[in-house]
């Protein structure tokens, strides 16, 4: 599936816009402050129903408007044009449209929209804490196990943990009691789905690894899934043995939500020896592995969303970046400034499409 149309509307410095992008490539050139960074928001909004920015929603919204739209027309090979929508408002609601129907949840839009985005905080995955790394491999759970409602196991689980947290704040034995049986149901749902991800990620980031990092041909990139307790232990037992050690510190000490995912080369953990833009590279190839196994698993492939490409990665990156995402059969979006059109048009040996932005309008 690949976007045929993109209409936004009140998005920053966006008041009305219309894009008409290539089914494959395509190229937004702007100065900074231009706007071609909120088209790059609008694309990811519809995947995740938030902008890549740390920015709250009502920092998106034009200040003298009470909400933003955007709205994708969609073709594929095998279904007719499809439509799909998202309101926001500057309160944090929103209102969605999938395939032209009012939907109740945002993930019934954004399991139409499995989009990978490379900007400059895509570093974190290595360099920041387990949130961002828990994230995506949950973004991965989700599209990968399609046929499971893994977004309502996700839903319930936010919910238990939410309560028993209460419950342990209020030392209240039943209520933790109560909890903790569905608690642990769910932890182990999640492990399960999470440990057979990642365990099929590492066989694509082999391969793409050395795609991107051709000076590293010998090297073995490893994936390890750190468990948010001691697996040697049963969950519900710790949780009886340490039950008042977790009212002591009124929180959940013991489950996923702790879990994390050790990226290591040559069983070093990456952020320790890798350059900044080793460690982009390395990032690259985990997000093309990653799209590797969704298209195996589900048969989508993914819409990418680069933010300034010629800043983060160097010629060759994108040079393997271009060839990789043209084999996957996928729809690209970069931005860069007028100075860089040139190399990227440089590194690009196939058909593409190139808008020029200015003050938030299109030029062409």
């Amino acid at each position: 599936m690949y976007i045929s149309k993109l209409a936004i509307h009140r998005l920053r410095c966006i008041n009305k816009m219309e894009v008409v992008p290539h089914s494959s490539c395509n190229i937004i050139v702007g100065e900074n402050g231009s706007g071609k960074t909120s088209i790059l928001e609008a694309i990811y909004m519809l995947g995740f129903g938030r902008t890549f920015r740390k920015s709250k929603t009502a920092e998106l919204v034009q200040f003298d408007q009470n909400d933003l739209t955007i709205f994708a027309a969609t073709e594929s090979d095998y279904q007719d044009t499809a439509t799909f929508g998202i309101r926001k408002y500057k309160n944090g609601s929103s209102e969605i449209k999938v395939r032209g129907k009012k939907a109740k949840r945002l993930s019934e839009l954004s399991s139409e929209f499995p989009i990978i985005s490379f900007t400059s905080d895509t570093i974190d995955l290595i360099d920041s804490g387990p949130s961002g790394r828990r994230k995506f491999i949950d973004w991965l759970v989700f599209h990968v196990k399609h046929s499971e409602d893994v977004a309502e196991i996700y839903r319930q689980f936010d919910k238990v943990l939410e309560q028993r947290n209460e419950a342990l704040k209020q030392a209240d034995l039943k209520m933790i009691q109560a909890w903790t049986p569905k608690f642990v149901e769910l932890n182990l749902q999640i492990q399960s789905m999470r440990n057979e991800v990642i365990s099929q990620l590492q066989d694509y980031l082999n391969k793409s690894y050395r795609q991107v990092e051709s000076s590293k041909v010998n090297s073995s990139p490893t994936i390890t899934y750190k468990l948010g307790w001691n697996s040697e232990f049963d969950l519900a037992e710790l949780l009886a043995k340490n039950q008042g050690f977790e009212i002591k510190r009124r929180s959940c000490n013991y489950g996923v939500h702790r879990d994390d995912i050790i990226f290591q080369l040559d069983d070093t953990p990456v952020k320790n020896i890798l350059s900044r833009g080793e460690t982009k590279r390395f990032v690259l190839a985990l997000l093309l592995a990653a799209e590797a196994l969704l298209v195996t698993k589900s048969q989508k492939h993914c819409i990418w969303v680069l933010d300034d490409i010629a800043a983060e990665l160097d010629y060759q990156s994108i040079v393997n970046a271009f060839s990789v995402g043209k084999s996957q059969n996928n729809q690209m979006f970069f931005t860069c400034i007028e100075k860089d059109l040139a190399i990227i048009q440089q590194a690009i040996n196939f058909e593409h499409a190139v808008f020029h932005v200015k003050h938030g309008q299109l030029l062409n």
